[in-house]
């Protein structure tokens, strides 16, 4: 007799693994805590965080949405889109220090970020390059949208029964002088870059984990009863800025959310870890969620995630779902697309023969 003899088979590889159909597997069949229909889920982080949302709206069930388009936006048209990818206009956050950021401008400890360009006669917020997509008409109405966008990250963060952040990125770049975090380097999406001022760096695992430490602490001081759901995307990286090629970048990068992710769970009964990171790229799936590119996830493969993601936190199938009428909101719902391709910054990275 040992430690593991009276272990159950989900503990055994030869056991759980590989008797299954790995769409048969219950990869979160143990979850933290359960969350119901009426619960506020609040979204952010990289493009593959995008599918939750839409995919929620797909299956009947309200996404929580703290920040809506404007009604005037909705009755004689405008740019909406980026109103309902996330539930605050933040567009996508690819590292947890710039999502740190963002709740710390949103409560005031730390100053607003203002980093705005003029490109064409129209402004662009560096912070959110791609969620106006036609610019701003002035500087003055760029930073009014952008000091509505806080007040409303700031609901969001005080009102979320549950927010859902996937890690997307380690590879980042900051402002010299300021200090502070861009979503993607400029020059890319928007904007100038000067080497000079616009530094790049490859945070590290106990960064990472001091950023989701302190974003759980600050959390827990504005909104005690919030669960945390982390998820790490499957996306590989686009390009690299690294010494290293972009497949073992991403292999690091990956690696390194993961691990982090599992160290800041396990300190907390209130935070959990989703594995789609694990159903769409671990070797066991033999790729099949994978597109030709064998960097894209498609649709099947987001259908399994967010069935597993409903089964384990609702208790529920998709299939289930669909056929219930979504719950009465907290705040105001914008509509999400049907699985339109997930909108990636990222992706400016690269040059377009490259993408």
């Amino acid at each position: 007799m040992h430690p593991y003899s009276q272990l159950p088979a989900r503990n055994f590889w030869k056991k759980f693994v590989a008797p299954s159909p790995w769409r048969d597997l219950g990869l979160n069949d143990r979850p933290k805590f359960r969350l119901q229909p009426a619960d506020r889920i609040a979204t952010a982080g990289s493009c593959f965080a995008q599918h939750i949302s839409r995919y929620m709206a797909r299956v009947g069930m309200a996404s929580y949405i703290a920040e809506p388009a404007h009604t005037l936006l909705q009755e004689f048209g405008g740019d909406v889109d980026s109103y309902s990818l996330f539930s605050a206009r933040y567009g996508n956050i690819y590292t947890v220090r710039q999502y740190l950021e963002l709740f710390r401008q949103a409560f005031g400890s730390m100053p607003v970020i203002e980093d705005f360009v003029e490109q064409d006669g129209r402004w662009f917020d560096l912070l959110r390059p791609s969620v106006q997509k036609a610019g701003f008409a002035s500087l003055a109405e760029a930073r009014a949208d952008r000091a509505y966008h806080l007040g409303r990250v700031r609901v969001m963060f005080e009102t979320a029964d549950v927010l859902v952040f996937t890690l997307g990125l380690t590879e980042s770049w900051y402002h010299a002088t300021h200090g502070y975090t861009y979503p993607v380097c400029p020059g890319t999406v928007k904007g100038t870059y000067d080497p000079g001022q616009h530094l790049f760096h490859n945070l590290t695992c106990t960064e990472i984990v001091a950023d989701l430490e302190a974003l759980v602490a600050e959390l827990a001081q504005v909104n005690p009863a919030a669960r945390l759901i982390l998820t790490v995307s499957p996306v590989q990286l686009v390009a690299t800025y690294t010494a290293n090629n972009v497949l073992v970048a991403s292999s690091y990068s990956k690696s390194v959310l993961r691990a982090a992710a599992g160290e800041v769970e396990a300190r907390h009964a209130h935070v959990a870890y989703f594995p789609s990171y694990e159903i769409i790229s671990h070797p066991a799936s033999y790729g099949q969620y994978l597109s030709s590119d064998l960097r894209d996830v498609t649709e099947r493969g987001v259908h399994h995630v967010m069935d597993c993601f409903l089964s384990s936190y609702y208790g529920i199938g998709a299939s289930a779902v669909a056929a219930t009428p979504a719950p009465v909101a907290a705040a105001p719902v914008v509509p999400a697309p049907m699985m339109a391709p997930a909108q990636c910054d990222e992706l400016m990275n690269a040059p377009a023969d490259a993408r």
